[in-house]
């Protein structure tokens, strides 16, 4: 089954790419690639062995993985078209010859100076998730100025309340797991005034283990979604989102597991940004969350969130962002009242270095994490600190600490708690033009409530890369 999860997302995107195509103007195309062989080391301990599900008490497995790249572009005045294709060969530890495919792609047609119509497709086969080693979702890269971003963005809004419909991290997954991911989106945007947009679009996720064991959790999740942002004036905007989700499970042993039951997700949000005090924005943002599910036995639940946000801009070069507010949750059977808190700040201190930190409190509901038992009511702390500096024209360094408390409540399975603190860094060394080498480290300690929860982890990583252009006619 797992070969045809994505059968439905590329036959929609090739139908809807040829249009992009017919376009009776000369075109740019481009032939790159690459790829990478890396070495990997990873070292686990669990606590309670059995309760995890490993054979003995450590999850220890050492592998090499060569992974080929090939990209191909087209671009045109109004349209761009582009295909990525990435297998992975793994060899070690029982896994001789086996291929994990990655494939991308992604086409976008502007017939207009006003009108972008976006659709894409991705998907993978892989049974690890190295972009999210760590609850608190935290990344050394510089911060996204988007309204909200995770990392305390430079804009009015600050950070703001992780969302379900944006929240399918795969987290605490014991040993590794061959899982299948396709996410297929399309979305159009039409710009009717000077800095201001309307946007509608639909999202096909779609997650695929190879074995449901334990907690593990099959899901097809629909999203319909649409934004405006307004420019009143050249003080203020307004902004405004809203989607709603369809959630549907297929999980392992359901009445021992307690996984989640399907769900309808509604999200909305609105925001009042104001630049009336130079170098200081302001916000003023409403959150709503609502969960519905169709199992009595977990409870419909609403999260509202009120924040007020500002943002200081001290230099081009550093800022800092502060947004809070009350939460009240809702469900059918309790009633609570916290607060939202979101902070960060960025500096860079030169040309090649840079300082992100960020830390968070707040309220969520999540549905799509892959793992049944982090699904729930959660009540969160975040933090983070990265560090990137380059030491040569050549040579660069990057440094990481993260530490998360959550508290997730769940109406089928029990309530519990659980920590984890993640250190790590790296060096990545450019040479011949086209080459690099890097070697990365990072080691995850966690503790939990459930027997499985707790565990040491520590991942080593030598990777030497290539990637250049081929082709261009």
């Amino acid at each position: 089954m797992k070969t045809k999860v994505a059968l439905f997302s590329l036959c929609a995107l090739t139908l809807m790419a040829p249009p992009m195509t017919r376009q009776a103007e000369a075109r740019q195309n481009s032939l790159s690639g690459g790829g990478s062989i890396s070495y990997e080391i990873n070292r686990q301990n669990y606590d309670d062995a059995q309760a995890a599900g490993q054979a003995n008490n450590d999850n220890n497995y050492s592998r090499v993985i060569i992974n080929p790249v090939l990209t191909i572009q087209s671009l045109a005045e109004k349209n761009a078209i582009g295909l990525t294709y990435a297998p992975s060969l793994i060899y070690g530890d029982g896994n001789n010859g086996d291929i994990y495919q990655t494939a991308r792609i992604n086409a976008n047609w502007s017939p207009t100076s006003r009108w972008n119509l976006v659709v894409a497709d991705s998907y993978q086969e892989t049974d690890t998730d190295l972009n999210n080693i760590n609850r608190a979702g935290f990344t050394t890269e510089p911060p996204t100025t988007t309204p909200g971003g995770q990392q305390g963005s430079g804009t009015a809004g600050g950070s703001q309340p992780s969302q379900s419909a944006n929240n399918s991290q795969l987290t605490n997954q014991p040993g590794r797991q061959k899982y299948t991911n396709n996410t297929f989106n399309v979305n159009a945007t039409y710009q009717y005034w000077e800095d201001s947009f309307f946007k509608l679009g639909y999202e096909l996720d779609q997650l695929r283990y190879d074995d449901l064991l334990g907690s593990n959790q099959n899901s097809d999740r629909h999203i319909v979604s649409t934004n405006i942002k307004h420019r009143l004036n050249s003080q203020y905007s307004l902004t405004a989102a809203a989607s709603y989700a369809r959630g549907t499970f297929d999980q392992a042993e359901p009445a021992v597991a307690g996984g989640t039951p399907d769900v309808d997700e509604f999200h909305f949000s609105t925001s009042l940004q104001s630049l009336t005090i130079p170098h200081h924005p302001l916000s003023l943002t409403y959150f709503l969350d609502i969960s519905n599910y169709d199992d009595s036995r977990q409870p419909d639940t609403q999260i509202h969130t009120l924040l007020l946000g500002w943002t200081w801009e001290m230099s081009e070069k550093s800022n800092f962002s502060l947004s809070a507010g009350p939460t009240y949750q809702k469900s059918d059977t309790s009633n609570t009242w916290s607060y939202a808190l979101n902070a960060g700040y960025n500096r860079q201190w030169s040309a090649t270095g840079h300082i992100n930190f960020n830390v968070a409190h707040g309220m969520e509901m999540r549905n799509f994490s892959g793992n049944s038992n982090d699904n729930g009511q959660t009540e969160y702390w975040r933090a983070g600190v990265g560090i990137t500096q380059a030491l040569s024209e050549n040579l660069s360094l990057n440094l990481m600490a993260t530490a998360a408390d959550e508290d997730i409540a769940n109406g089928i399975s029990s309530s519990h708690n659980t920590t984890q603190y993640t250190m790590g860094g790296g060096l990545s060394y450019s040479f011949g033009r086209w080459y690099s080498l890097g070697l990365n480290y990072s080691y995850t300690t966690q503790n939990g409530d459930l027997p499985a929860d707790s565990y040491d982890e520590q991942r080593l990583m030598l990777v030497l890369s290539m990637q250049r252009d081929f082709l261009h006619w």
